[in-house]
């Protein structure tokens, strides 16, 4: 039976005030077991069945990805090729003024390695290359022709306007089919009209168009306002021009390609059999053959390629190395003779090229 508060005694009070505190103390102690196994549900129910917990490896993978881009690869640094040297020779002040002392009324000697005027005399004027235009044809045309093998007929009408002027031709005949090597050494050996007419059309499609072909060279060998070419084998004209530091820029070039310095550094040439020549025709450059026979002291000359008309008398382009290894290059023009012109060269190497 159930007595209330008022009407216990204080025995009976204080023995119930302990009870109840039991009563606290024992409800307490449930509600904290039945949250801890509550909690403990809640996590076995958020990890999936069979799974263990993540290791610290696999932590690791769920971590955002970070990309570290590559190191690029150390690149070698090469230098570049030095540009060939174009443009005239230029003086200093160890350059020779020649007067007397060459024969000659236009003498230049040029260090072909250093580009570098080493005497001369009225080297900078305009004077009539005649045919030391061919250097220039020969370059040309070596530059523009892919295949010198390739097959060329001459024609009635390539052969006639020469004839006609005088002009040293091959002897060719009309329907004679010859390779264009060919007539690269007719051009340069013989010194043949024909032949630089011919290799203007193999390379240029027009006679006019490859003389274009000849000038625009001139402008990237920058050459001086005296340059200008109207045919490709140096017959006379009043606006056919060049100085002969250009005409020696023209032979330095020429010496750097590789079939032009073939040609020009061949005294003796025979071509394959022709319809009329059963022996083929023999073409011969004599100034580089009497080069050959006597060479300047302590120099030896390799090519060469002469001229003459009326108007520019004697003329002579000439190339060579001296006993130290040194490359030069020698031009002469109106001169009296071809005694005076070999002579001049001779004595300019022998004097100045050492």
């Amino acid at each position: 039976m159930k007595i209330a508060w008022e009407d216990m005694t204080p025995r009976q009070r204080r023995r119930r005030k302990k009870a109840l505190v039991r009563q606290g103390v024992l409800a307490l102690a449930v509600l904290v077991v039945a949250g801890g196994l509550g909690l403990g549900i809640w996590a076995l129910v958020r990890q999936p069945v069979g799974e263990e917990p993540p290791a610290d490896d696999a932590l690791q993978a769920q971590l955002p990805v970070q990309v570290t881009e590559p190191e690029p690869p150390v690149q070698e640094i090469v230098e570049p090729e030095p540009e060939p040297v174009v443009g005239l020779a230029q003086s200093d002040g160890d350059t020779a003024h020649l007067s007397d002392s060459v024969g000659s009324a236009f003498a230049l000697l040029i260090n072909a390695d250093t580009n570098t005027v080493i005497a001369e005399k009225g080297s900078d004027l305009a004077v009539y290359p005649a045919s030391m235009t061919k250097v220039l044809t020969l370059l040309t045309a070596a530059e523009a022709i892919d295949d010198p093998q390739a097959e060329f007929t001459i024609t009635q009408g390539l052969i006639d306007p020469h004839y006609k002027r005088g002009a040293t031709i091959t002897g060719y005949r009309a329907g004679d089919v010859c390779t264009l090597i060919d007539l690269f050494f007719g051009a340069a050996l013989r010194s043949s009209a024909d032949a630089t007419s011919a290799l203007a059309i193999a390379a240029g499609g027009t006679e006019e168009a490859f003389i274009e072909m000849m000038n625009a060279k001139c402008r990237e060998l920058q050459l001086s306002s005296n340059a200008h070419f109207t045919n490709t084998s140096g017959l006379f004209a009043d606006d056919h021009t060049c100085s002969l530091l250009d005409m020696a820029a023209i032979m330095r070039a020429a010496m750097d390609n590789e079939l032009c310095a073939k040609v020009m550094s061949t005294d003796l040439y025979v071509t394959p059999p022709t319809p009329a020549e059963a022996d083929g025709l023999t073409f011969q450059n004599k100034y580089l053959s009497w080069f050959l026979e006597k060479q300047p002291e302590g120099f030896t000359v390799t090519a060469c390629k002469n001229g003459y008309v009326q108007q520019a008398q004697n003329c002579l382009v000439s190339y060579g190395v001296n006993e130290a290894g040194e490359h030069f290059i020698c031009v002469t023009a109106k001169g009296h003779n071809a005694e005076t012109m070999m002579g001049d060269h001779r004595m300019l190497y022998s004097t100045y090229a050492k």
